[in-house]
């Protein structure tokens, strides 16, 4: 005979279920996406000082909370240099919008950008940089001071050499710090992976999209480059994201 108190517990158990996926899915679609972290880092030794902001995969359709907060925190924190490392729209983007988001961005050193593969997919979105006055670094150098930025295309582009005070490249696929370690780079930026957008305890990232290699998130070094791999702000293919908050990373940078 089954004993009534024994499947009393297992029964509320398997009732819970679907009320703790429910939780799961609200929490993943409408409080994680739109939680901000801002994540500080001091990076090199040096009398000079640069604070970066590092923006990356903002995926923007239309402007909403998330824009709003990211807006909100680039004027909190007076970056001296802002960078952007694509994947910056999607495919439906309100371009007007964009450009006003774009324009909202303004630091002393200016705001400097490189493609990524949502930019190549939605080719209108470069005109939109461009009429921003945003730097749009296409697989050229440009001076920001005494610092040399570097922007690429893609993972597989030639670094090019040079001799700045310090040297940051600007690359939406983090598979590019092998060369970039070859090239003297000091910096990476880079972004791509969401950081996996969606992660579990003791597995990690569950999938990484192409050109990252073995670079999710975080910080990473080759030689005497270092590249921090930014888990972005915005979301693709699914919005949602778990265990993986949106970043905006300030970096405090000697040299």
């Amino acid at each position: 005979m089954l004993d009534p108190r024994k499947w009393s517990w297992k029964l509320r158990v398997l009732l819970s279920l679907p009320l703790l996926g429910a939780l799961l899915l609200f929490y993943s679609c409408a409080i994680e996406p739109n939680w901000i972290e801002v994540t500080r880092h001091d990076v090199g030794q040096g009398s000079r000082e640069l604070r970066i902001l590092h923006l990356t995969d903002v995926h923007f359709s239309t402007a909403g909370s998330r824009e709003r907060r990211v807006l909100q925190i680039v004027a909190e924190e007076k970056p001296d240099l802002i960078l952007l490392t694509g994947d910056n729209i999607l495919r439906d983007f309100d371009p007007a919008g964009f450009r006003d988001f774009l324009s909202s961005l303004q630091a002393p050193l200016g705001v400097f950008a490189c493609r990524g593969n949502w930019e190549d997919w939605v080719p209108a979105s470069i005109d939109v940089y461009k009429s921003a006055g945003i730097r749009l670094l296409e697989n050229a150098s440009a001076r920001a001071g005494d610092v040399e930025m570097i922007g690429l295309n893609t993972g597989r582009d030639p670094v090019p050499a040079g001799d700045a005070p310090l040297r940051i490249l600007l690359c939406h696929y983090p598979m590019i710090l092998p060369a970039a370690a070859k090239a003297d780079v000091d910096l990476v930026f880079a972004g791509h992976t969401h950081g996996g957008q969606v992660r579990l305890p003791l597995v990690g990232a569950l999938h990484t999209p192409f050109d990252c290699g073995p670079y999710v998130m975080g910080w990473y070094e080759e030689g005497k480059t270092r590249m921090h791999v930014s888990r972005g702000v915005g979301t693709s293919i699914f919005p949602l994201r778990f265990l993986c908050r949106p970043e905006v990373a300030i970096h405090r940078v000697r040299y």
